[in-house]
């Protein structure tokens, strides 16, 4: 059932979704401070492995360093060069495609070519800068904030189921897929939010089924909102999703559940397939999605059991790529359509967890009223 039981007025103005002194708020106030997932470990297996990403404008190489992984900005202390451009490659030593100085993973110089031409030598100053780099399972995390709450903290209290669906062997890395979408992060974030668009927007993909209001129970908190769906009033995908848990050894929930933590964190955890997504803006009209998937594995071993777990991760993956590929389509338009728009909208009890983050984002950005009220 949902928890209010009549409309919600909407709390952002368009201007949330296109003001750039709203974007550096928002960069500042919440996604500096938050956890971001940057890839998984499964992803860098070896020593050396290394990744490279933006995070909010900020260059960063990720690298696993003998078993420990480790988030530097990917920028050298000598003249400033990246150090790599790559996306990801394997290298037996960190060090700069510019002049060849090396660094440790502490960040402290190794090698210096001709060190004598730097004497005397300002080692404090010629550290990388290291950003917080947590795990939960098999997903990296970076923090671009120097301090503040750990990762376990920002996850609570979904830390430790999370950590359950994404660690090998029980469940396998499926796909990692990102997409750029020209639109205010805001809004691939509240669609995710919200099952009233499926009638319209994924008549096909989801086969008929819009979820019933009896099967579905909304947690809402300051920090995060949560939808668990009985999915098992679908008949089909009760038998089917059923019948392939047990074959390979695992439990039969039926229980799918969206979890999204502030700002930007999505998990999707189901009893066959689960991902994990990052709503990153780029520009206050631009954002990137970093998704990572995993299949269900089960402690069973064997061709029949190997075969199961890949169909099922690939109805999983199919399913996913559509739905979201059905929703990048109407994101520009979203866009499009704020900026024009005059009307004040308005939010159903079915998108009750819209109404709690636009909350979020006005309490965080200090556009609220002591009384609890938006601004005008």
């Amino acid at each position: 059932m949902f928890i209010h039981q009549n409309r919600l007025e909407t709390l952002l103005k368009p201007d949330h979704y296109r003001s750039e002194a709203q974007y550096r708020r928002e960069i500042e106030r919440l996604f500096v401070p938050a956890w971001h997932l940057v890839g998984t470990s499964a992803e860098l297996p070896r020593d050396g492995d290394f990744l490279t990403l933006d995070l909010l404008g900020e260059p960063v190489l990720v690298r696993n360093c003998g078993g420990e992984y480790h988030a530097f900005q990917n920028v050298c202390t000598h003249r400033h060069s990246l150090l790599t451009h790559q996306e990801r490659g394997n290298s037996p030593r960190l060090r700069c495609q510019y002049h060849g100085w090396e660094y440790k993973a502490d960040g402290w110089t190794a090698r210096i070519p001709d060190a004598h031409c730097f004497r005397p030598f300002d080692r404090e100053n010629a550290r990388l800068r290291k950003f917080r780099l947590e795990r939960c399972g098999d997903l990296l995390f970076v923090s671009l904030a120097e301090d503040g709450p750990g990762l376990r903290e920002h996850l609570e209290p979904y830390y430790d189921r999370v950590a359950g669906r994404f660690t090998s062997p029980r469940w396998a890395p499926d796909l990692g897929w990102g997409f750029h979408s020209a639109c205010n992060w805001k809004f691939p974030i509240e669609n995710t939010l919200e099952s009233y668009h499926i009638p319209c927007l994924h008549p096909r993909s989801f086969g008929g089924l819009y979820p019933s209001e009896g099967a579905q129970e909304h947690t809402l908190d300051d920090r995060y909102t949560t939808l668990t769906y009985d999915s098992g009033e679908d008949t089909k995908l009760r038998f089917w999703q059923g019948m392939i848990a047990r074959r390979l050894g695992g439990e039969s929930t039926n229980i799918y559940i969206h979890c999204h933590i502030h700002p930007n964190l999505v998990f999707v955890l189901t009893d066959l397939y689960s991902y994990a997504g990052s709503y990153l803006p780029t520009s206050a009209g631009s954002t990137r999605l970093r998704l990572r998937s995993y299949r269900f594995r089960g402690p069973r071993r064997g061709p029949v059991p190997a075969l199961l777990s890949r169909f099922a991760g690939g109805i999983g993956r199919w399913t996913m790529l559509r739905v979201m590929s059905e929703d990048i389509a109407i994101f520009e338009d979203q866009q499009k359509g704020m900026a024009a728009s005059r009307h004040p909208g308005c939010i159903g009890t079915r998108e009750e967890r819209i109404f709690i983050f636009q909350q979020y984002i006005l309490r965080q950005c200090a556009d609220i009223r002591g009384d609890g009220q938006p601004l005008p």
